[in-house]
């Protein structure tokens, strides 16, 4: 085991990690290193299911952010456009179809886009998988979130049994 993977299950088995998932905020789901998939919870809409999946790479952790994207487990691909979280305006910023990662400074495939801007939202030493999450839950319970199409189905991978509330 290399020591990226050593730091991510350290991390996953930290105080602050554990805290978020009894909190009901998320869980992880499968771990494959360097992918890492965890159930994120969305705040309830009517429209919309009560969890998402997020499939995180994580090569080179802690010293590099990792890259996320809204996964659908049962077809084993991104989440579709018109599927994703929308909001007043369209699909949320964050989660539109920009590259294969989520369109936030805290991305490590996205960061390049603000290069100077948002160095608060940027992944940066000290930072860790917790706040990566929080970041995305943060994200799924904003105000702004009104609403998506996808299947409560798709935050499971194949195999799991589809539950009302995992946690």
């Amino acid at each position: 085991m290399g020591p990226d993977e050593q730091a991510l299950r350290a991390d996953l088995d930290s105080c602050g990690y554990r805290v978020g998932e009894r909190r009901g905020k998320w869980q992880v789901v499968h771990l494959e290193f360097p992918i890492l998939y965890v159930r994120v919870r969305a705040a309830t809409r009517a429209a919309g299911p009560p969890w998402f999946l997020l499939r995180l790479d994580c090569s080179g952790y802690p010293g590099v952010a990792p890259t996320a994207q809204l996964w659908d487990g049962q077809l084993g691909c991104a989440i579709p456009l018109e599927q994703r979280p929308h909001g007043k305006a369209g699909v949320l910023i964050a989660f539109s179809q920009w590259q294969a990662c989520l369109y936030h400074p805290i991305d490590r495939m996205a960061r390049a886009h603000w290069p100077n801007q948002y160095p608060e939202l940027a992944w940066s030493a000290g930072k860790d998988i917790t706040y990566f999450l929080e970041t995305v839950h943060g994200l799924l319970n904003d105000p702004q979130y009104l609403t998506a199409k996808a299947p409560a189905a798709a935050a499971y991978l194949p195999g799991e049994t589809v539950a009302a509330d995992p946690v």
